[in-house]
């Protein structure tokens, strides 16, 4: 999942001992677009994992 989302343009930080864990870690800063934006791609990314879409919009 990690992966895909790179390949799309956000970055997320793996933890864990086997990286079950990913971390969205955006800046306080950040503009409501930014921030739906990257959770779309994030949804994606999930969704390109699991074959399924797994938020509604």
């Amino acid at each position: 999942m990690c992966e895909a989302a790179y390949r799309s343009g956000l970055l997320l930080e793996t933890a864990g001992p086997h990286d079950e864990v990913a971390k969205v870690l955006p800046p306080l800063t950040v503009a409501d677009e930014q921030l739906e934006h990257g959770l779309g791609i994030l949804d994606e990314a999930v969704a390109s994992v699991v074959g399924r879409r797994t938020l509604t919009a």
